[in-house]
């Protein structure tokens, strides 16, 4: 009896390491899919190690049919709640609770934007744009620092001119979405 115990603990631990990779497989399903569904309808800019998990993960649901399943599953219920969601007037909010809910693996993309831009300037120009856009206390510039200051308005109307356009052709809230447009401004612009 022992031994058919034995012989029964060894075959278990045999599988139990696939049973962990289906898991492993399932939580990168779980987490990538609903990512990627919504990166263009959100205007999400998915950081480098997602994209490279989820085009790994891509490959290995070809070989499993419950992953595979899971996945377009996953998909389909996405965007279903995208476009209730949408459909409801409430497009900007779902979209930016998404991305706060999953905000480790994508970002707004206007907010990797700023940042980027904003990591190339001085300190009295954010906090010149600040009080500008988002109302903080007032700062002098230098000389020098008009140039950036200017480029850095200037990208912000360029993006609410296409937030804008975006709403009207797509006949979503223009207001709701040139206010998600400087509430992200805002947001980056405070963390600094």
């Amino acid at each position: 009896m022992k031994r058919c115990l034995a012989v029964f603990a060894i075959a278990a631990s045999l599988f139990a390491p696939v049973a962990h990779a289906n898991d492993a497989l399932e939580a990168k399903v779980r987490a990538y899919v609903p990512v990627v569904s919504l990166a263009k309808v959100c205007d999400i800019r998915i950081n480098d190690a997602t994209s490279d998990d989820h085009r790994a993960m891509l490959a290995a649901v070809k070989s499993d049919p419950n992953a595979n399943k899971l996945a377009y599953r996953l998909h389909y219920e996405t965007q279903t709640a995208y476009i209730k969601a949408r459909d409801g007037g409430q497009r900007a909010t779902f979209c930016k609770d998404f991305i706060a809910a999953n905000s480790q693996y994508a970002k707004a993309r206007f907010t990797a934007v700023v940042e980027d831009h904003m990591s190339d300037v001085s300190t009295s120009v954010q906090r010149a744009i600040a009080h500008n856009v988002c109302g903080a206390p007032p700062v002098k510039l230098s000389k020098a620092d008009w140039k950036p200051y200017a480029l850095i308005k200037k990208m912000l109307q360029n993006e609410h001119k296409v937030a804008k356009e975006k709403a009207e052709t797509n006949g979503w809230n223009v207001t709701e979405e040139t206010t998600a447009v400087t509430e992200q401004f805002c947001a980056v612009v405070k963390t600094r």
